[in-house]
Protein backbone atom coordinates (compact mmCIF):
# COMPACT_ATOMS: atom_id res chain seq x y z
CA UNK A 1 0.00 0.00 0.00
CA UNK A 2 1.33 3.43 -0.98
CA UNK A 3 0.60 5.18 2.31
CA UNK A 4 1.79 8.67 1.37
CA UNK A 5 -0.26 8.69 -1.81
CA UNK A 6 -3.32 7.34 0.03
CA UNK A 7 -2.89 10.03 2.68
CA UNK A 8 -2.74 12.77 0.03
CA UNK A 9 -5.97 11.54 -1.61
CA UNK A 10 -7.66 11.22 1.79
CA UNK A 11 -6.67 14.75 2.82
CA UNK A 12 -8.15 16.02 -0.43
CA UNK A 13 -11.33 14.11 0.48
CA UNK A 14 -11.35 15.84 3.88
CA UNK A 15 -11.30 19.26 2.23
CA UNK A 16 -13.91 18.44 -0.43
CA UNK A 17 -16.46 17.21 2.11
CA UNK A 18 -15.46 19.98 4.52
CA UNK A 19 -16.64 22.58 2.00
CA UNK A 20 -19.82 20.63 1.21
CA UNK A 21 -20.58 20.25 4.91
CA UNK A 22 -20.04 23.96 5.57
CA UNK A 23 -22.88 25.05 3.29
CA UNK A 24 -25.62 24.51 5.88
CA UNK A 25 -24.06 26.93 8.39
CA UNK A 26 -23.65 29.58 5.68
CA UNK A 27 -27.42 29.71 5.17
CA UNK A 28 -28.09 32.25 7.97
CA UNK A 29 -25.70 34.70 6.29
CA UNK A 30 -27.39 34.15 2.95
CA UNK A 31 -30.85 34.49 4.49
CA UNK A 32 -30.05 37.93 5.88
CA UNK A 33 -28.14 39.08 2.81
CA UNK A 34 -30.78 38.19 0.22
CA UNK A 35 -33.87 38.28 2.50
CA UNK A 36 -34.76 34.71 1.58
CA UNK A 37 -37.64 32.61 2.81
CA UNK A 38 -36.95 29.09 4.10
CA UNK A 39 -37.91 27.44 0.82
CA UNK A 40 -35.40 29.56 -1.12
CA UNK A 41 -32.73 28.82 1.48
CA UNK A 42 -33.43 25.09 1.31
CA UNK A 43 -33.18 25.27 -2.48
CA UNK A 44 -29.48 26.16 -2.08
CA UNK A 45 -28.81 22.87 -0.27
CA UNK A 46 -31.03 20.96 -2.67
CA UNK A 47 -29.20 22.30 -5.73
CA UNK A 48 -25.86 21.15 -4.31
CA UNK A 49 -27.10 17.68 -3.33
CA UNK A 50 -28.95 17.00 -6.58
CA UNK A 51 -25.94 17.92 -8.71
CA UNK A 52 -23.66 15.68 -6.63
CA UNK A 53 -26.13 12.78 -6.70
CA UNK A 54 -26.74 12.81 -10.47
CA UNK A 55 -23.35 13.98 -11.75
CA UNK A 56 -21.22 11.42 -9.90
CA UNK A 57 -22.37 8.41 -11.98
CA UNK A 58 -21.85 10.46 -15.16
CA UNK A 59 -18.29 11.33 -14.22
CA UNK A 60 -17.80 7.69 -13.23
CA UNK A 61 -18.83 6.57 -16.73
CA UNK A 62 -16.40 9.05 -18.26
CA UNK A 63 -13.62 7.76 -16.04
CA UNK A 64 -14.30 4.17 -17.07
CA UNK A 65 -13.89 5.01 -20.77
CA UNK A 66 -10.81 7.15 -20.26
CA UNK A 67 -9.01 7.85 -17.02
CA UNK A 68 -9.28 11.57 -16.31
CA UNK A 69 -6.78 11.60 -13.47
CA UNK A 70 -6.70 15.39 -13.41
CA UNK A 71 -10.27 15.36 -12.06
CA UNK A 72 -8.84 14.48 -8.63
CA UNK A 73 -7.06 17.80 -8.11
CA UNK A 74 -9.34 19.90 -10.32
CA UNK A 75 -12.43 18.59 -8.53
CA UNK A 76 -10.85 19.29 -5.14
CA UNK A 77 -9.94 22.85 -6.11
CA UNK A 78 -13.25 23.61 -7.84
CA UNK A 79 -15.28 22.41 -4.85
CA UNK A 80 -13.44 24.72 -2.46
CA UNK A 81 -13.20 27.83 -4.63
CA UNK A 82 -16.82 27.68 -5.75
CA UNK A 83 -18.15 27.10 -2.22
CA UNK A 84 -16.13 29.97 -0.70
CA UNK A 85 -17.30 32.26 -3.52
CA UNK A 86 -20.88 31.78 -2.28
CA UNK A 87 -20.19 34.40 0.41
CA UNK A 88 -19.24 36.99 -2.21
CA UNK A 89 -22.01 36.59 -4.77
CA UNK A 90 -24.15 39.74 -5.32
CA UNK A 91 -27.27 37.88 -6.53
CA UNK A 92 -29.21 34.82 -5.38
CA UNK A 93 -29.04 33.22 -8.82
CA UNK A 94 -25.24 33.43 -8.69
CA UNK A 95 -25.29 31.72 -5.30
CA UNK A 96 -27.19 28.84 -6.90
CA UNK A 97 -24.66 28.78 -9.76
CA UNK A 98 -21.78 28.69 -7.27
CA UNK A 99 -23.17 25.76 -5.27
CA UNK A 100 -23.86 23.91 -8.53
CA UNK A 101 -20.23 24.42 -9.57
CA UNK A 102 -19.10 23.22 -6.16
CA UNK A 103 -21.31 20.15 -6.55
CA UNK A 104 -19.79 19.46 -9.97
CA UNK A 105 -16.34 19.66 -8.41
CA UNK A 106 -17.34 17.15 -5.73
CA UNK A 107 -18.89 14.87 -8.36
CA UNK A 108 -15.67 15.03 -10.41
CA UNK A 109 -13.51 14.25 -7.40
CA UNK A 110 -15.14 11.24 -5.78
CA UNK A 111 -15.34 8.56 -8.54
CA UNK A 112 -11.85 9.25 -9.91
CA UNK A 113 -10.39 9.45 -6.40
CA UNK A 114 -11.85 6.06 -5.51
CA UNK A 115 -10.26 4.65 -8.67
CA UNK A 116 -6.94 6.15 -7.59
CA UNK A 117 -7.39 4.65 -4.09
CA UNK A 118 -7.63 1.21 -5.69
CA UNK A 119 -4.43 1.92 -7.60
CA UNK A 120 -2.41 2.70 -4.47
CA UNK A 121 -4.04 0.17 -2.12
CA UNK A 122 -2.42 -3.06 -3.37
CA UNK A 123 -4.38 -6.00 -1.89
CA UNK A 124 -5.80 -3.99 1.06
CA UNK A 125 -8.66 -2.44 -0.91
CA UNK A 126 -11.22 -2.46 1.91
CA UNK A 127 -8.76 -0.95 4.41
CA UNK A 128 -7.66 1.76 1.97
CA UNK A 129 -11.26 2.58 1.06
CA UNK A 130 -12.11 2.84 4.76
CA UNK A 131 -9.26 5.29 5.28
CA UNK A 132 -10.48 7.35 2.31
CA UNK A 133 -14.08 7.49 3.54
CA UNK A 134 -13.03 8.30 7.10
CA UNK A 135 -11.48 11.45 5.66
CA UNK A 136 -14.83 12.42 4.18
CA UNK A 137 -16.58 11.96 7.52
CA UNK A 138 -13.94 14.08 9.24
CA UNK A 139 -14.47 16.75 6.61
CA UNK A 140 -18.24 16.78 7.13
CA UNK A 141 -17.68 17.10 10.89
CA UNK A 142 -15.10 19.89 10.60
CA UNK A 143 -16.84 21.93 7.90
CA UNK A 144 -19.63 23.46 10.02
CA UNK A 145 -17.28 24.11 12.94
CA UNK A 146 -14.59 25.86 10.90
CA UNK A 147 -17.05 27.84 8.80
CA UNK A 148 -18.88 29.07 11.90
CA UNK A 149 -15.72 30.06 13.77
CA UNK A 150 -14.11 31.83 10.81
CA UNK A 151 -17.17 33.73 9.64
CA UNK A 152 -18.23 34.76 13.15
CA UNK A 153 -14.79 36.14 14.01
CA UNK A 154 -13.62 37.46 10.66
CA UNK A 155 -16.81 37.90 8.67
CA UNK A 156 -16.94 36.95 5.01
CA UNK A 157 -13.18 37.32 4.70
CA UNK A 158 -12.81 34.44 7.14
CA UNK A 159 -14.29 32.15 4.53
CA UNK A 160 -11.16 32.61 2.44
CA UNK A 161 -9.16 30.78 5.10
CA UNK A 162 -11.25 27.69 4.30
CA UNK A 163 -9.20 27.45 1.13
CA UNK A 164 -5.92 26.92 3.01
CA UNK A 165 -6.53 23.16 3.62
CA UNK A 166 -7.63 22.82 -0.01
CA UNK A 167 -4.40 24.34 -1.32
CA UNK A 168 -2.34 22.15 1.02
CA UNK A 169 -4.19 19.05 -0.18
CA UNK A 170 -3.64 19.94 -3.85
CA UNK A 171 0.07 20.51 -3.18
CA UNK A 172 0.34 17.07 -1.55
CA UNK A 173 -1.49 15.48 -4.47
CA UNK A 174 1.09 16.92 -6.86
CA UNK A 175 3.94 15.73 -4.63
CA UNK A 176 2.61 12.15 -4.96
CA UNK A 177 1.28 12.49 -8.49
CA UNK A 178 3.63 9.97 -10.11
CA UNK A 179 2.25 7.22 -7.90
CA UNK A 180 -1.34 8.41 -7.85
CA UNK A 181 -1.55 8.73 -11.64
CA UNK A 182 0.03 5.38 -12.50
CA UNK A 183 -1.91 3.21 -14.92
CA UNK A 184 -1.35 -0.18 -13.35
CA UNK A 185 -4.49 -1.32 -11.56
CA UNK A 186 -5.77 -4.62 -10.20
CA UNK A 187 -9.32 -5.12 -11.27
CA UNK A 188 -11.87 -7.71 -10.24
CA UNK A 189 -14.03 -10.20 -12.07
CA UNK A 190 -17.37 -11.25 -10.68
CA UNK A 191 -17.52 -15.00 -10.22
CA UNK A 192 -21.01 -15.08 -11.72
CA UNK A 193 -19.76 -13.41 -14.89
CA UNK A 194 -17.38 -16.27 -15.46
CA UNK A 195 -20.32 -18.67 -15.46
CA UNK A 196 -22.28 -16.61 -17.96
CA UNK A 197 -24.75 -15.06 -15.50
CA UNK A 198 -24.12 -11.31 -15.50
CA UNK A 199 -27.66 -10.73 -14.24
CA UNK A 200 -26.38 -11.81 -10.82
CA UNK A 201 -24.05 -8.82 -10.85
CA UNK A 202 -26.92 -6.43 -11.57
CA UNK A 203 -29.01 -8.00 -8.81
CA UNK A 204 -26.15 -7.76 -6.34
CA UNK A 205 -25.56 -4.10 -7.17
CA UNK A 206 -29.27 -3.29 -6.70
CA UNK A 207 -29.26 -5.19 -3.40
CA UNK A 208 -26.19 -3.33 -2.13
CA UNK A 209 -27.66 0.01 -3.19
CA UNK A 210 -30.72 -0.82 -1.06
CA UNK A 211 -28.37 -1.30 1.88
CA UNK A 212 -26.79 2.09 1.12
CA UNK A 213 -30.26 3.66 1.03
CA UNK A 214 -31.19 2.30 4.46
CA UNK A 215 -27.83 3.22 5.96
CA UNK A 216 -27.96 6.77 4.60
CA UNK A 217 -31.54 7.21 5.78
CA UNK A 218 -30.59 6.26 9.35
CA UNK A 219 -27.46 8.41 9.62
CA UNK A 220 -28.86 11.47 7.83
CA UNK A 221 -32.15 11.07 9.66
CA UNK A 222 -30.35 11.13 13.01
CA UNK A 223 -28.37 14.22 12.01
CA UNK A 224 -31.57 15.97 10.97
CA UNK A 225 -33.99 14.94 13.71
CA UNK A 226 -31.79 14.86 16.82
CA UNK A 227 -31.81 18.70 17.09
CA UNK A 228 -35.55 18.84 16.36
CA UNK A 229 -36.38 16.06 18.81
CA UNK A 230 -34.47 17.52 21.74
CA UNK A 231 -35.79 21.00 21.00
CA UNK A 232 -39.30 19.54 21.09
CA UNK A 233 -38.74 17.63 24.33
CA UNK A 234 -36.72 20.43 25.93
CA UNK A 235 -34.36 17.87 27.48
CA UNK A 236 -31.24 19.33 25.84
CA UNK A 237 -30.09 22.79 24.85
CA UNK A 238 -29.42 23.71 21.24
CA UNK A 239 -25.67 23.44 21.85
CA UNK A 240 -26.10 20.08 23.54
CA UNK A 241 -28.05 18.66 20.59
CA UNK A 242 -25.48 20.08 18.15
CA UNK A 243 -22.74 18.36 20.15
CA UNK A 244 -24.53 15.02 19.78
CA UNK A 245 -24.71 15.50 16.00
CA UNK A 246 -21.00 16.38 15.86
CA UNK A 247 -20.18 13.36 18.01
CA UNK A 248 -22.21 11.17 15.65
CA UNK A 249 -20.18 12.42 12.66
CA UNK A 250 -16.75 12.18 14.32
CA UNK A 251 -17.35 8.67 15.64
CA UNK A 252 -18.76 7.77 12.24
CA UNK A 253 -15.35 8.61 10.79
CA UNK A 254 -13.73 6.22 13.25
CA UNK A 255 -16.24 3.52 12.35
CA UNK A 256 -15.60 4.00 8.65
CA UNK A 257 -11.88 3.61 9.25
CA UNK A 258 -12.17 0.44 11.34
CA UNK A 259 -14.89 -1.20 9.22
CA UNK A 260 -12.61 -1.99 6.30
CA UNK A 261 -9.81 -3.16 8.59
CA UNK A 262 -12.21 -5.53 10.34
CA UNK A 263 -13.57 -6.80 7.02
CA UNK A 264 -10.07 -7.61 5.76
CA UNK A 265 -9.38 -9.53 8.96
CA UNK A 266 -12.69 -11.13 10.00
CA UNK A 267 -14.73 -11.13 6.80
CA UNK A 268 -17.21 -8.75 5.25
CA UNK A 269 -20.45 -10.45 6.16
CA UNK A 270 -19.51 -10.92 9.83
CA UNK A 271 -18.39 -7.31 10.11
CA UNK A 272 -21.53 -5.90 8.47
CA UNK A 273 -23.94 -8.07 10.49
CA UNK A 274 -22.19 -7.44 13.80
CA UNK A 275 -22.05 -3.67 13.34
CA UNK A 276 -25.74 -3.57 12.37
CA UNK A 277 -26.68 -5.32 15.63
CA UNK A 278 -24.38 -3.05 17.62
CA UNK A 279 -25.94 0.00 15.99
CA UNK A 280 -29.40 -1.25 16.92
CA UNK A 281 -28.41 -1.73 20.56
CA UNK A 282 -26.59 1.58 20.94
CA UNK A 283 -29.46 3.54 19.36
CA UNK A 284 -31.92 1.96 21.79
CA UNK A 285 -29.71 2.98 24.72
CA UNK A 286 -29.32 6.48 23.25
CA UNK A 287 -33.06 7.06 23.05
CA UNK A 288 -33.66 5.78 26.60
CA UNK A 289 -30.81 7.44 28.48
CA UNK A 290 -29.32 10.82 29.29
CA UNK A 291 -26.03 12.45 30.21
CA UNK A 292 -22.74 10.68 29.59
CA UNK A 293 -24.45 7.37 28.74
CA UNK A 294 -26.42 9.10 25.99
CA UNK A 295 -23.29 10.72 24.55
CA UNK A 296 -21.30 7.48 24.57
CA UNK A 297 -24.14 5.50 23.02
CA UNK A 298 -24.71 7.92 20.11
CA UNK A 299 -20.97 7.94 19.42
CA UNK A 300 -20.80 4.14 19.37
CA UNK A 301 -23.95 4.01 17.26
CA UNK A 302 -22.37 6.37 14.72
CA UNK A 303 -19.25 4.22 14.55
CA UNK A 304 -21.27 1.02 14.13
CA UNK A 305 -23.60 2.40 11.45
CA UNK A 306 -20.72 3.80 9.38
CA UNK A 307 -18.51 0.71 9.50
CA UNK A 308 -20.22 -1.08 6.60
CA UNK A 309 -20.10 1.88 4.18
CA UNK A 310 -16.62 1.29 2.63
CA UNK A 311 -17.25 -2.46 2.48
CA UNK A 312 -20.41 -1.95 0.43
CA UNK A 313 -18.63 0.43 -1.96
CA UNK A 314 -15.83 -2.08 -2.55
CA UNK A 315 -18.36 -4.85 -3.20
CA UNK A 316 -20.18 -2.72 -5.77
CA UNK A 317 -16.85 -1.98 -7.47
CA UNK A 318 -16.07 -5.71 -7.58
CA UNK A 319 -19.49 -6.46 -9.01
CA UNK A 320 -18.82 -4.07 -11.91
CA UNK A 321 -15.35 -5.05 -13.24
CA UNK A 322 -14.02 -2.55 -15.72
CA UNK A 323 -16.53 0.04 -14.47
CA UNK A 324 -14.98 1.12 -11.18
CA UNK A 325 -15.78 4.78 -11.85
CA UNK A 326 -19.45 4.09 -12.55
CA UNK A 327 -19.64 1.81 -9.50
CA UNK A 328 -18.15 4.53 -7.31
CA UNK A 329 -20.45 7.16 -8.77
CA UNK A 330 -23.53 4.99 -8.31
CA UNK A 331 -22.73 4.18 -4.68
CA UNK A 332 -21.93 7.77 -3.74
CA UNK A 333 -24.79 9.20 -5.79
CA UNK A 334 -27.20 6.76 -4.16
CA UNK A 335 -25.98 7.89 -0.75
CA UNK A 336 -26.65 11.55 -1.50
CA UNK A 337 -29.97 10.88 -3.19
CA UNK A 338 -31.17 8.52 -0.49
CA UNK A 339 -30.26 11.07 2.17
CA UNK A 340 -32.54 13.66 0.63
CA UNK A 341 -35.43 11.34 -0.14
CA UNK A 342 -35.18 9.47 3.16
CA UNK A 343 -35.23 12.65 5.24
CA UNK A 344 -38.16 13.98 3.21
CA UNK A 345 -40.12 10.78 3.90
CA UNK A 346 -39.24 10.92 7.59
CA UNK A 347 -40.36 14.55 7.68
CA UNK A 348 -43.78 13.62 6.34
CA UNK A 349 -43.93 10.78 8.87
CA UNK A 350 -43.05 13.21 11.67
CA UNK A 351 -45.84 15.57 10.58
CA UNK A 352 -48.33 12.73 10.86
CA UNK A 353 -47.09 10.77 13.87
CA UNK A 354 -44.76 13.06 15.81
CA UNK A 355 -41.04 13.36 16.44
CA UNK A 356 -41.03 10.67 19.11
CA UNK A 357 -42.36 8.06 16.69
CA UNK A 358 -39.89 9.20 14.06
CA UNK A 359 -36.95 8.65 16.41
CA UNK A 360 -38.35 5.21 17.25
CA UNK A 361 -38.41 4.34 13.54
CA UNK A 362 -34.81 5.50 13.13
CA UNK A 363 -33.66 3.34 16.04
CA UNK A 364 -35.43 0.27 14.61
CA UNK A 365 -34.24 0.56 10.99
CA UNK A 366 -30.95 -1.28 11.78
CA UNK A 367 -33.11 -4.41 12.15
CA UNK A 368 -33.84 -4.24 8.43
CA UNK A 369 -30.17 -3.56 7.71
CA UNK A 370 -29.17 -6.65 9.73
CA UNK A 371 -31.76 -8.83 8.02
CA UNK A 372 -30.55 -7.82 4.56
CA UNK A 373 -26.92 -8.28 5.56
CA UNK A 374 -27.59 -11.98 6.19
CA UNK A 375 -27.97 -12.40 2.41
CA UNK A 376 -24.69 -10.65 1.55
CA UNK A 377 -22.15 -13.00 -0.07
CA UNK A 378 -18.86 -13.17 1.81
CA UNK A 379 -16.85 -12.63 -1.37
CA UNK A 380 -18.31 -11.27 -4.59
CA UNK A 381 -15.21 -11.38 -6.69
CA UNK A 382 -11.63 -12.52 -6.98
CA UNK A 383 -8.78 -10.25 -8.08
CA UNK A 384 -7.30 -10.63 -11.53
CA UNK A 385 -4.28 -8.76 -12.80
CA UNK A 386 -5.07 -6.28 -15.54
CA UNK A 387 -4.01 -2.92 -16.83
CA UNK A 388 -6.14 0.18 -16.59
Amino acid sequence: MQRKSLSAITLAHVTVDMHTGSLAVLLPLLLSTFHLNYAAAAAIITANNIVIAFAQPLFGILGDHKSFKWMVWVGCLLTGVAMVSVLWQPYYVLVIAAVILSGIGSAMFHPESLSRVRVVSSSKIASATSFFFSGGNVGFALGPILATLLTERLGRAGGLLMLVPTLVAVALLFSQWRTIAQDSLKKTRLEASATGRPWLAAGLVAFLMLLITLRSTVTTGLQTFIPLYFHYTGSLSRDGAAFLVTLLAICGAAGTLTGGLAADRYGRKVTMATTALLGLGFLYVFLHSSGIVQMVSIGLAGASLSAAWPIIVVMIQEAMPGHVGLASGLSLGTSYGASGLGVAALGRFADGFGLGSTMQVLTLLPIAIFALTLFVPERTARPVAATD
